[in-house]
């Protein structure tokens, strides 16, 4: 991954794979493409099933990945929310930080590493 990305910065828009010469492109879902059925419908029985739901990061805006958080709630789960500015979805979480990730990600992990 380094390699590609040194080959991006130094002006190579689409870096090839020097093995197939396919394009490399992150695991990511940009607008407008779709979403795989699978994984969708993975995240949605997990989100059903989780005693906590932390959302981190997100405009909580985008669906059909966005009916995860209240379908965590209205399935019995804590909500925590952790995001830069308020969200639409602030009113289902428990606790909502508003803050810089970069800080408070950290801290929470600690927490969270430290319990039995």
């Amino acid at each position: 991954m380094t390699q590609a990305l040194a080959r991006v910065v130094a002006g190579d828009s689409d870096p090839r794979c020097e093995l197939c010469s396919g394009i490399l492109k992150s695991d990511t879902i940009l607008f407008g493409q779709p979403l795989d059925q699978d994984v969708m419908a993975r995240a949605m029985e997990a989100s059903t099933n989780c005693e906590v739901f932390i959302a981190v990061g997100s405009s909580l805006s985008v669906f059909p990945a966005a009916n995860t958080l209240p379908r965590a709630k209205n399935s019995g789960a804590k909500v925590i929310i952790v995001n830069g500015q308020l969200t639409e979805m602030d009113h289902y979480a428990d606790v909502v930080v508003n803050s810089e990730i970069s800080e408070v990600l950290p801290q929470i992990c600690g927490v969270v590493k430290s319990r039995p």
